[in-house]
């Protein structure tokens, strides 16, 4: 318990550092580029971080293969206008100094992570997957999958002690569904849906032992 403390104490310490030394010029000026290339209107998307997030990932529903290298390269131009400063302005400390609320801050910064696995490690996987993991975003099934995260999300704001617990329901809850449109036998779907809701959930809790594992995908908690 005390490591975990101390490690959050440091966390603390350093993102508060970032968040001071963030140039916000520049950052504004970068997500503002992202903003248009997304055809995103809200000029402050970290105090309506659900709106951002509804936004970026119908791209992932709406548009296949053709949308998520859309918002790739979208992220990937992002991440080179902010250079250094990525690191330093991408906390939630930055956002909380702008006012957002400690949820809100967390929910932004965890979508851009997120991006960071679609970008990367998980893009491959999604554009052999694409029409089943398409579908996936969609309808009851999208809906479904909007509720196991704010589900996570809430209940940890409101009481961290639940924060693991409730990571792990979160990474079967997402399993699960892209598994119903993907077929039992899609580990690698399935495996991308724990990993995607995974980065969300170190993000804020990174002391929480969940884990994704091949070929039997399943939130472990160690």
């Amino acid at each position: 318990m005390l490591g975990v403390f101390v490690v959050a104490i440091l966390a603390i310490s350093t993102g508060v550092e970032a968040g001071v030394d963030c140039d916000s010029s520049k950052y504004y000026s970068c997500q503002a580029t992202l903003n248009s290339a997304l055809n995103i209107f809200d000029t402050q998307p970290w105090y309506d971080p659900e709106n951002y997030r509804y936004e970026v990932e119908s791209y992932y529903q709406k548009q296949g293969v053709d949308g998520i290298r859309k918002v790739c390269r979208a992220f990937r131009e992002f991440k080179q206008c902010m250079g250094d400063q990525y690191a330093i302005c991408m906390t939630p400390v930055h956002f909380v100094s702008l006012s957002a609320t400690t949820l809100n801050a967390y929910q932004f910064v965890g979508l851009f992570n997120q991006m960071h696995f679609v970008c990367g490690a998980g893009l491959q996987t999604y554009l052999s997957n694409e029409d089943c993991m398409s579908n996936s975003w969609k309808g009851e099934n999208g809906a479904a999958l909007k509720q196991c995260r704010m589900d996570y999300e809430v209940t940890s704001d409101l009481d961290f002690n639940q924060a693991c617990t409730q990571a792990n329901k979160y990474l079967i809850c997402f399993e699960n569904l892209f598994k119903q449109q993907c077929g039992d036998k899609s580990n690698d779907a399935q495996f991308w849906a724990c990993e995607y809701s995974r980065v969300n959930v170190f993000t804020r809790y990174p002391q929480c032992a969940a884990r994704c594992v091949l070929p039997y995908t399943g939130g472990i908690l160690g």
